[in-house]
């Protein structure tokens, strides 16, 4: 039987190189644009995977541009021309460009290319592009003299979560990835650096290699390493090495608050401060948090701790064959965690979602005419693709005798489950994910994780992201109540549990046709179920895409929703005006609290109106 494990598609895979190489294969197009179809025609690779998910058949057609609430185009250009001439006319852009889809590599500015809802509801006015903190303050006080929402991206990529585009239609993106890229500084000796929210995982990385710093300091990547540092520290999200909590790693903030002052959190809020990435919390209340995942400023640079390299890897992978034994597994990881055993942030995976990384639902199960899989034709795939029913992928760090000691710990701890696999990379297919997996343990960016697109043809995503516990008893429950509600509507269940400490984010992906409008509406209508039934049993969740925003923070509703309550005094304190990113997080401010802007699946979308008397 031929292994599927030897026929995955390439997507800049960086397993191969063994050490870290200088640079990470990435398209000449790699960015992002209001318009992706133009930048990508232009490149000579016709047919590459790096294309994938990009629109076939692109629009050449311009739109008139959704405006700002209450705008009419009159005033709108009026403001436009303003702005312009407050950051320069090269560096701001009306969003008037046909709604073709980019991808991961280039994604689109105009709009979410994924869209859950409308494809032309989540979408900005315009564009522009600063270049500095001062260029971002100009940017916000044109926006409290204008009354006109602001939508801040460091990237835009956000797989998953809404990509680019702003909850409030009509909203001014600011895109700080263009121009404020810039590595600010590196202390060798303490391990740190200081960024502009611009700087991606790959920027970093290959900044660290130019000034031969590569194989001293590494850095700490998520799944795919095109991502804003920054950005992905302030959304709290996860990579996979001890430094694998990417806000625990950050150090000393600026930030433009809504009013256009500018302030330095930590040590850095000392003039001439020379501690400011050495110890995070400086002097009086620790400010920091409020500005993860909330819309109270927009921080313009960040200190991050660099990883030392620890003078050895050791990279595995454990196979559990059979569906039950996710609970004994789980049971035996808290124990491993919770007394840290083990040595970085491990991902227990399903096996059919790393089969979707070998292949093709297709090519596994040619008969499936868009059907979720069965428990008999799980089974079966899994056979073709020589995977257990959970992987579990992790590392150890140090020397080679005291790795070897700690696997052989490990091996012991599992060994009692039935039919357990154990492999290193020596043990594994040369395409095996395990070296990609090694890889970004490594802290080497890579991009094998979108492989997974090809699952089903045109795949749109959206993520689900509970927090469970480290113990076998919430992980069945998650699991039991997540594929008995995805394959409901019409989906499979594509599950991975990254498993710190104490809790484990369980990223749950609903993949859809994007071509299929009745699909797109099945998986909002699947991910609102999940995350009202989750609730009732006491499970929230860490992360969410803008269209969920306003369900999840309905759920976090103890005491008469005095948390919602409590983020929205701080709100109307920091941003009076309302001006940045309305919405973000479920938080809006007084101007449109309770005025129809709450997104419930149920309700019909607000629609923004232009007042043809407006300024």
């Amino acid at each position: 039987m031929t292994s599927f494990a030897h026929k995955s598609r390439d997507h800049g895979d960086t397993s191969k190189v063994e050490g870290r190489p200088t640079k990470i294969d990435r398209p000449s197009w790699f960015g992002s644009s209001l318009n992706p179809a133009v930048a990508i025609s232009a490149d000579p690779m016709e047919g590459s995977e790096f294309r994938a998910s990009v629109s076939s058949n692109p629009s050449t057609t311009k739109r008139e541009p959704t405006l700002p609430p209450g705008f009419s185009r009159e005033a709108f250009d009026r403001a436009i021309d303003d702005l312009r001439g407050a950051i320069g006319a090269d560096f701001v852009e009306i969003n008037d460009v046909p709604l073709n889809a980019g991808n991961y590599y280039h994604p689109s500015l105009s709009h979410d290319s994924y869209a859950v809802l409308e494809e032309d509801y989540f979408v900005p006015s315009a564009v522009a592009w600063p270049g500095s903190t001062a260029e971002v303050q100009a940017i916000v006080k044109w926006a409290n003299r204008w009354k006109i929402p602001l939508w801040p991206i460091s990237i835009g990529r956000n797989l998953g979560y809404g990509g680019s585009a702003p909850r409030v239609p009509g909203s001014l993106l600011i895109d700080l990835g263009r121009r404020m890229n810039k590595v600010l500084n590196i202390d060798e000796k303490a391990a740190t650096c200081l960024l502009q929210p611009g700087v991606t995982y790959i920027e970093l990385y290959e900044e660290l290699k130019r000034r031969g710093l590569g194989e001293k300091l590494w850095i700490d990547v998520p799944d795919l390493g095109g991502g804003s540092v920054v950005g992905n520290a302030l959304d709290r999200g996860v990579g996979y090495t001890p430094y694998g909590d990417h806000w625990a790693q950050h150090c000393g903030m600026e930030v433009v608050l809504a009013n256009g002052e500018v302030v330095r959190l930590g040590m850095d809020s000392m003039p001439g401060s020379k501690t400011g990435q050495c110890f995070p919390y400086g002097y009086g209340p620790f400010l920091d948090g409020i500005f993860t995942q909330s819309n109270f400023g927009i921080v313009t640079r960040m200190g991050m701790f660099l990883m030392p390299n620890p003078g050895g890897i050791l990279p595995f992978m454990i196979s559990f064959m059979h569906k039950e034994d996710l609970q004994p597994a789980v049971d035996i990881l808290q124990e491993l965690m919770v007394s840290r055993l083990l040595g970085n942030v491990p991902s227990l995976r399903l096996g059919l979602w790393d089969a979707a990384v070998y292949g093709s639902k297709d090519q596994y199960w040619p008969e499936n005419a868009g059907r979720p899989v069965t428990d008999e034709i799980e089974a079966e795939i899994l056979k073709k693709a020589d995977l257990g029913a959970w992987v579990f992928y992790g590392a150890f760090y140090g020397p080679d005798e005291l790795t070897s000691a700690q696997w052989k710990v490990v091996q012991s701890k599992f060994a009692g489950i039935r039919d357990v696999r154990f492999q290193l990379r020596e043990d594994v297919p040369e395409n095996s994910y395990l070296h990609d997996r090694a890889a970004v343990f490594a802290g080497v960016p890579t991009f094998r994780e979108l492989a997974w697109h090809q699952w089903i043809p045109n795949a749109g995503e959206l993520f689900f992201a509970p927090i469970s516990g480290v113990n076998g008893r919430d992980a069945v429950a998650q699991v039991d109540m997540c594929k008995k509600i995805c394959t409901k509507h019409g989906f499979d269940y594509l599950g991975t549990f990254y498993v710190a400490q104490r809790e484990m984010h369980h990223i749950v992906t609903i993949l859809w046709d994007r071509s299929k409008p009745e699909q797109r509406k099945a998986a909002d209508r699947c991910i609102r179920e999940l995350i009202r039934t989750h609730a009732e049993l006491g499970y929230g969740e860490y992360r969410s895409h803008i269209a969920t925003a306003d369900d999840i923070m309905a759920t976090y509703n103890w005491n008469d929703g005095a948390f919602r309550k409590l983020c929205e005094q701080l709100k109307d304190s920091l941003d009076p005006n309302g001006i940045l990113q309305p919405g973000r997080s479920g938080i809006w401010p007084k101007d449109y609290r309770g005025k129809g802007w709450e997104i419930d699946g149920v309700s019909p979308l607000k629609q923004v109106k232009s007042e043809s008397g407006k300024l």
